[in-house]
């Protein structure tokens, strides 16, 4: 109490504010030695880690330094594991597409838990495949599913290129089935390209990443509010919400909205139905047993007796597998004959479950879907147009 008089008589009320340490900002002599000795041991070892370094010292000198402090001295000192290593950080320029169906992105998103329809008084995990254009953000097609197996992606990327066109390039991640040899087929035999990303480098899934931020903040969030009962109505509300909104909201960089962007001068290219098809097909390697047959999933199938001992490709639907056709160096030779038909359909292609239209309405969704069902009727569809033109021609 003798001191604060002292200062209040000299300095008034000023006099008993704490005064502030005249080496803020410095730093004393012993934590020089400190963080040299932080700097040497990460220099010496660049992989160690910012606490595994204050653990040494506080091993080594008994002095508690935290982590942070050891990590923020580091990269002020030019000593971080990426500026060692010679691993600057890169800067990216910005990068899009000059048309539509150049290149789409295409990703997985975990999607919200519904009513499991084997059981609904549990809950289960739902995932949304997912493609967008690069040039106009459009998306071709998502679609919410009870598993990411690899049908699922097949399924989408399918309906995607029926509804808008094919694309000449796919750039994906490097998950299990974005990297699998059927998802290399199917774009070999529609002459698409297939662009993995480059582990740790997240930048060139910017924007399907984006698009999905939009999916959480625009449309999870009114499922959230809403409430969905199946897997069935979270598809149609989310068509729906794609359709009439996203698609018709103008986008913040390309200031037009992604379905004008993708049609505005743009005919897209649209396989055939026989050629998407087979392109979809799976394909299997099998050698020809001695009495001419082939198994998959269980099944014995009969085959031309000239490929006794040889290896043979066959191709299949495999949500039907009574039908199995035979490829021998690339050429067709003919369709396999069910011996022993134990399954029509390949173990790893479960059918995704069927559901029924909850009774029970939604509010905003529910008009997002009436307006959709609504604006079908006036579509127009790309490949009927064309078949006027020719007939006009």
């Amino acid at each position: 109490m003798k001191d604060g008089s002292q200062a209040y008589q000299r300095n008034g009320f000023s006099g008993l504010c704490p005064k502030e340490r005249s080496d803020i900002g410095s730093v004393r002599a012993t934590e020089i030695d400190i963080l040299d000795l932080a700097e040497n041991l990460k220099r010496e070892a660049p992989g160690r880690s910012s606490g595994s370094i204050a653990a040494i010292i506080k091993k080594t000198k008994d002095v508690e330094v935290s982590e942070r402090t050891v990590r923020r001295h580091l990269a002020k000192r030019g000593a971080t594991y990426a500026e060692l290593k010679g691993q600057a950080r890169r800067a990216y320029g910005r990068f899009e597409k000059e048309a539509p169906n150049e290149l789409w992105c295409g990703d997985m998103l975990y999607g919200p838990y519904i009513p499991d329809p084997k059981n609904p008084e549990k809950r289960r995990r739902t995932y949304l495949f997912s493609f967008i254009d690069d040039y106009s953000r459009l998306t071709p097609h998502g679609e919410f599913f009870f598993d990411e197996s690899l049908p699922r992606l097949e399924r989408t990327l399918r309906v995607a290129i029926e509804k808008r066109g094919l694309p000449k390039a796919l750039y994906v991640d490097n998950g299990a089935v974005f990297i699998s040899n059927q998802l290399d087929l199917i774009c070999a035999r529609l002459g698409i390209r297939r662009i993995l990303a480059t582990p740790g480098e997240p930048a060139g899934r910017g924007k399907i990443e984006r698009f999905f931020k939009t999916v959480r903040r625009r449309f999870l969030v009114e499922v959230e509010v809403e409430g969905v009962a199946s897997l069935a109505e979270l598809n149609k509300c989310f068509i729906a919400w794609l359709e009439v909104d996203y698609h018709h909201r103008v986008h913040s960089e390309t200031k037009q909205t992604p379905l004008e962007r993708f049609i505005d001068s743009f005919t897209p290219h649209v396989p055939d139905p026989v050629t998407l098809y087979r392109a979809f097909l799976w394909e299997e390697t099998r050698a020809v047993t001695k009495t001419a047959t082939v198994s998959i999933a269980g099944n014995r199938y009969e085959v031309d007796s000239h490929l006794v001992g040889r290896k043979v490709a066959l191709r299949f639907d495999p949500f039907d597998l009574s039908k199995i056709e035979v490829f021998f160096n690339g050429e067709p030779f003919g369709e396999a004959k069910p011996h022993v038909l134990k399954s029509f359909t390949h173990p790893s292609a479960r059918k995704p479950i069927e559901e029924e239209r909850p009774k029970t309405g939604i509010d905003y969704l529910a008009a997002l879907k009436r307006e959709h069902e609504a604006s079908l009727y006036r579509q127009i569809s790309f490949r009927e147009l064309f078949k006027k033109e020719d007939k006009d021609v």
